[in-house]
């Protein structure tokens, strides 16, 4: 490597030698397409993460963090330094009432700590199984499923200022959460990369099964460990592994309405399926996008996915040109038919680098 740190420091000289020039990211990112990153590293640890941001810094490169891959869309190659976070650690602290603090890393995957929390009989997170991705990312997309979204049991959450590698804990009350969104999204995406969170878990605590079908599917007996398992099941019959088929899971938000325009729409479509959210009405974007004829479509070499019009699959392209290309034509198809516009899920790059997925 040309660019070298100018120091004697012997750890920095080995976080120096663990950056490679142009890496693939196609193995980092479960659409697949092979974009590249002008530089690479793998963060390990909180000294090797403020090391990576130190020599970034003294380049005056950009910087992007990514975890599991599994809510990006990379659509060209990556300029600057993209650091792979690995951090890893989980740690529980249980109080004398209800209530279990977790702490865990922003590289642990966050389906194995929600099975782990399961298997200690901890509530709170059950709904959020199989959801792909580290745990680093659940708080910047505030994910969600079943009814629950990770706000609702996030105490807080640890980062690090890119700019001065400083590392402080911030409350979740105070992260700007809405529908999968977040200021980690937004206006800090360039200043913060969350390093840990502290999860708020009870140890004993209402299931909640109001959504979804979630309580039809469970049947007469449920227990903790059933929502799990039927969590995991519903969400296995309907969502394509992207081990096995290239995708992103969700690739569009379900869009919200006011309460005047979802009067409009339930007169002109009688079955519109939505759920009152807020002041207004959530609309589910598979059943728009089924609705507008695209489930099961194909496109070049990529499609919608056949059981979940909602998610958007890879079958064979090594770039994104197509599946933006398809995504341009659901949204003015939805658009045309419904006048309500679609907003994709999956962040950006290198267009922004707000995403840990």
């Amino acid at each position: 490597m040309n660019m070298r740190f100018n120091t004697d420091d012997v750890f920095a000289q080995r976080i120096e030698s663990s950056i490679q020039e142009n890496v693939s990211l196609a193995t980092y990112n479960t659409f697949r397409f092979n974009y590249s990153a002008e530089y690479f590293a793998i963060a390990e640890s909180l000294d090797s993460l403020k090391a990576l941001l130190a020599w970034a810094n003294h380049f005056q490169l950009t910087v992007t963090m990514i975890g599991g891959g599994s809510n990006l869309l990379i659509s060209a190659d990556v300029s600057g330094l993209v650091i792979l976070n690995r951090l890893t650690g989980i740690s529980a602290r249980e109080h004398s009432g209800n209530l279990v603090s977790l702490t865990v890393a922003a590289g642990e995957s966050w389906h194995q700590v929600v099975k782990y929390a399961v298997e200690q009989k901890w509530y709170g997170i059950e709904n959020l199984a199989l959801i792909p991705g580290t745990t680093g990312a659940a708080p910047v997309q505030n994910i969600g499923a079943y009814g629950v979204e990770i706000k609702d049991v996030l105490a807080r959450v640890q980062v690090i200022n890119r700019n001065t590698g400083d590392v402080y804990w911030i409350n979740g009350r105070d992260c700007g959460f809405s529908y999968r969104d977040s200021f980690f999204k937004g206006m800090w995406k360039d200043v913060f990369f969350i390093t840990s969170v502290e999860l708020s878990l009870k140890k004993q605590a209402e299931l909640l099964l109001s959504y979804g079908g979630l309580s039809e599917s469970i049947g007469e007996r449920p227990s903790l460990q059933a929502v799990f398992d039927t969590v995991c099941r519903v969400r296995s019959e309907k969502l394509p592994d992207p081990v096995v088929l290239a995708n992103s899971g969700s690739f569009f938000k379900n869009p919200i309405v006011s309460q005047a325009q979802h009067s409009e729409l339930k007169e002109r479509f009688p079955n519109l399926v939505s759920f009152p959210f807020e002041e207004g009405f959530k609309l589910a974007a598979g059943w728009l996008i089924d609705q507008a004829g695209w489930r099961g479509k194909q496109y070049k070499g990529v499609g919608v996915y056949e059981k979940q019009a909602l998610v958007l699959v890879n079958h064979s392209e090594t770039n994104a040109a197509a599946l933006l290309e398809l995504e341009a034509k659901i949204k003015r198809s939805v658009l045309e038919m419904y006048s309500v516009e679609l907003e994709r899920e999956p962040v950006q790059l290198p267009l922004c680098r707000e995403s840990q997925q």
